[in-house]
């Protein structure tokens, strides 16, 4: 056992998918921060540059520190006590490189290293918490940094660079290591630690996603339906509405063989699955308004204006979503041979070939296209009403219609067999989702001033024309190869 060993445990541990996640987002924080060392006037830059840098850290604690779990339940499977050493030392080591090299450079440039220090150990923490916890409480955690900032100034939480942060931090610190530790030994003592559920740690989803030879595309890491029916807990169960299923409504039994979110549920299952979904964005809007109203003394209607942006942003991004879960889970559909497609081949009444195309297309796009139309209206709505301007409703016109041709064209190339290789796939929606941020920011901007932004508005019509051409391919390819397969129902090769 040497230093080089125990240093390189944590990568060797993380797969190969979270590595470049990690080692990506570490990358762009540094250089980031680079810049406002480079750029900005004001003295506090340093501590400004470690909070940036602390974004980082958190997920290098999540994919990079977090995983160390996964080589010391391999360990104690195989019986290997000392590589168990090793990964508990390798997380020590690493985390702490990851700590004091930006703090040391940050308090030679001016800043204070302590509390930079703190604030760097507080993100690796909160990532390594984040990986570790069981997954139907990661979502509390993500909400945590938001909490304390709704109800610090009640508890007088001490700030970074303040007198009592660093007590304060050390306390946070130790508190978060022993809930670390105890979930790590829960693990370890599991009678089957490689079990998937929601309460079984997220870290057991990296090692899911890293099957294969790369990453293969938006369902490559994504639980069959099998799965996903014994990870969920009975309460939280689809309650499908099975009574107008048969040979007369082949549309509808298509949805229900589909399942997942194509599924028809009864009122009470739909209104518990909302309840579910929407409960965490009520939290956060609440905080968010809590905020305000303590900038401005008060809570009043007007107030909702300021925030009229960030709505029509954070509903856009969630129609986005959406549609991506959507195409996920139809993608994994047509991956395997032995699972539904044989099954959803020889439903009766399906027709013809061609009926049988309108009522597969019909099944697997009108509920995703209505709610993408429900989510459109109102957001249209919303923008109208604050009077945010024409570019800030195109803006969020063509992110709905961003989430709309995803839809249609990912899976017209499913279903035709033509779907996009894991690369193109990721790349595609790396492209797009840096292009809808981009835009919905103009709804964070109010009222532009056309004639000086007019070079960068030029460009982001040309990205957007370029993103549309993309998908009217991608989508016409895939008719095509559709209408020149037998039966849709066909597996696509992987």
């Amino acid at each position: 056992m040497n230093a080089v060993a125990i240093l390189l445990a944590p990568w060797r541990a993380s797969p190969r998918w979270t590595r470049w996640y990690a080692g990506v987002i570490l990358a762009v924080t540094t250089l980031a921060a680079v810049i406002i060392g480079v750029l900005a006037h004001r003295a506090s830059w340093p501590m400004l540059a470690g909070d940036l840098l602390a974004f980082g850290e958190f997920f290098a604690g999540m994919f990079l520190l977090a995983p160390g779990l996964l080589l010391a339940v391999d360990a104690r499977q195989l019986r290997i006590p000392g590589l168990q050493h090793v990964a508990v030392l390798g997380i020590m080591l690493l985390a702490l490189v990851l700590a004091v090299v930006p703090s040391v450079a940050l308090g030679l440039a001016g800043g204070p290293p302590v509390d930079i220090a703190c604030v760097l150990t507080l993100a690796l923490c909160g990532g390594l918490l984040m990986g570790l916890m069981p997954s139907v409480l990661c979502g509390f955690i993500g909400l945590m940094p938001m909490v304390l900032r709704t109800i610090g100034p009640q508890l007088h939480l001490a700030e970074p660079g303040e007198a009592g942060f660093v007590p304060l931090a050390l306390g946070v610190v130790a508190s978060m290591l022993a809930v670390c530790a105890l979930c790590w030994q829960r693990q370890l003592r599991d009678h089957n630690p490689y079990r998937q559920g929601w309460w079984q740690p997220m870290v057991l989803q990296f090692r899911r996603a890293n099957r294969g030879n790369g990453w293969a595309g938006l369902s490559g890491g994504l639980p069959d339906s099998v799965q996903q029916i014994r990870q969920q807990p009975d309460w939280l169960r689809p309650m499908v509405h099975l009574r107008p299923a048969g040979p007369q409504r082949p549309r509808y039994s298509l949805r229900v063989a589909l399942g997942g979110m194509f599924v028809p549920m009864t009122a009470a299952g739909r209104a518990r699955q909302l309840a579910v979904a929407v409960l965490p964005g009520t939290l956060v809007i609440t905080m968010l308004l809590v905020q305000v109203a303590r900038r401005h003394g008060g809570f009043s209607w007007s107030l909702l204006t300021e925030w009229t942006g960030m709505f029509a942003w954070f509903g856009s991004f969630i129609g986005l979503l959406v549609t991506l879960l959507a195409v996920m889970q139809l993608g994994q559909r047509w991956q395997k041979n032995n699972a539904e497609l044989p099954l959803l081949a020889l439903l009766p009444g399906l027709g013809t070939p061609q009926q049988m195309r309108r009522n597969l297309l019909a099944a697997s796009l009108l509920p995703g296209v209505g709610v993408q139309l429900c989510v459109l209206a109102v957001l249209l709505g919303l923008t109208l009403r604050m009077h945010l301007g024409w570019v800030a409703e195109t803006a969020v016109l063509l992110a709905q219609l961003a989430s709309m041709g995803v839809l249609v064209a990912f899976t017209l190339a499913i279903l035709g067999g033509r779907p996009l290789p894991g690369w193109g796939t990721g790349t595609f929606c790396v492209a797009c989702f840096i292009l809808v941020s981009l835009s919905l920011s103009l709804t964070l901007m109010g009222h532009i001033d056309v004639t000086a932004h007019a070079s960068w508005l030029i460009a982001m019509a040309v990205a957007w024309a370029v993103v549309l051409l993309a998908l009217a391919w991608l989508g016409r390819r895939g008719w095509h190869a559709l209408l020149e397969r037998q039966h849709p129902f066909l597996a696509n090769p992987s």
